[in-house]
């Protein structure tokens, strides 16, 4: 199997059962971690068929897929608002607003229903068919040494940081029309570029990737309640279009999900790329057998500081755990950031092919 049939093969009934082993994602390879590591990319360089570094780097390491994005159809101009204190900033439809000479932003500064308003009429649907049938085809012909996977922003985590942390707390609890509208307004963003990808390049992207953080380290930002009165609903909208077009709904979120996957699963996702900050394999692989696990290797602790016998006891026990049932993809938990050895990422790759194989 070749990496973009191995990767897909895991959402197949009959393909699952012929892997040849577990497949390979990650979400990306931070520029400070490549810098950290020219002279290492540096070797066998020659051997990589690929040259866009974004994608290259992950194939260098070994992994079978990495996250990808794709143009998008909707473009909303920034606009002017004002400050508690009287000063001017613009910000777009993240809420964000750029700080001056830096490339940080800040935010979020949606705080009233007119903010929307002006947002909404400077929203834009552009025709990016060509931009989007361009980049798939590139992306196919990546497909057999490195799986792009479809990334696109959702809609809870575009909300509160949109909004900042303390003024979505206010208005989350009393379901406000503020809040409510923001629903919307992110829903419509995300159902409008969905479906320019759809129109654009049919089933070809394969698997779409939904951004939605919902939980911290340890616990959800949301209750499974909550999640599944307000969120719910719209996402088993959204799923139902992303099937119909004939892709795979998939959705990512930092932190332990784990609560939250019954309604996630119900609001129509086949799998969930993260599993960090407290969430047990065992539990997540007893309790969902048929729910695509990607990820769960721990950045925080095992890839940056373990030595080699912890990284390769922690690969066997998720292999232990998740393998089974021919629903696992294992990655870490997020991205390969500059604080993890050179030597550890290879390290859990190898391990990865030692007892990932059926």
């Amino acid at each position: 199997m070749h990496a973009q049939e191995r990767y897909l093969a895991i959402y197949d009934d009959s393909s699952r059962l012929k892997l040849d082993k577990v497949p390979k994602f990650v979400q990306y390879v931070r520029d400070e971690f490549i810098t950290k590591n020219q002279a290492e990319f540096a070797r066998n360089s020659f051997n990589n068929p690929i040259n866009n570094n974004y994608f290259k780097v992950p194939f260098h390491l070994g992994f079978d897929a990495v996250f990808a994005p794709f143009p998008l159809s909707v473009k909303v101009k920034s606009i002017k608002i004002k400050k508690e204190n009287g000063s001017t900033i613009r910000i777009g439809e993240d809420g964000q607003a750029k700080r001056k000479e830096t490339a940080y932003y800040e935010g979020g500064f949606i705080h009233s229903l007119e903010i929307i308003d002006k947002l909404r009429s400077n929203m834009n649907i552009i025709d990016r068919s060509q931009q989007i049938l361009k980049i798939i085809r590139i992306y196919e012909r990546m497909g057999k040494n490195i799986f792009p996977i479809l990334m696109i922003d959702g809609i809870f985590d575009r909300i509160w940081k949109s909004m900042g942390m303390d003024t979505f707390s206010r208005n989350f609890r009393k379901k406000t029309k503020l809040y409510q509208e923001l629903i919307k307004f992110y829903a419509e963003i995300l159902r409008i570029n969905i479906e320019g990808l759809i129109n654009a390049s049919g089933n070809r992207g394969r698997v779409l990737n939904i951004l939605d953080d919902v939980a911290f380290k340890g616990r959800s930002i949301i209750s499974p309640e909550r999640w599944s009165q307000d969120f719910s609903p719209i996402y088993r909208e959204i799923t139902a279009i992303v099937k119909d077009g004939g892709l795979i709904p998939q959705i990512h979120s930092d932190g332990d999900v784990t609560e939250l996957i019954p309604s996630i699963i119900k609001a129509g996702f086949k799998g969930l790329q993260g599993w960090e900050g407290g969430c047990n394999p065992y539990y997540i692989n007893d309790h969902f057998p048929n729910f695509v696990v990607i990820g769960f290797g721990d950045v925080s602790h095992v890839l940056p500081y373990g030595n080699d016998n912890q990284i390769i006891q922690h690969v066997k026990d998720l292999m232990k755990a998740l393998k089974e049932n021919h629903h696992f993809i294992i990655g870490p938990s997020t991205v390969v950031h500059e604080k993890i050895p050179f030597k550890n990422i290879k390290l859990f790759i190898s391990s990865a092919e030692k007892f990932g194989k059926y």
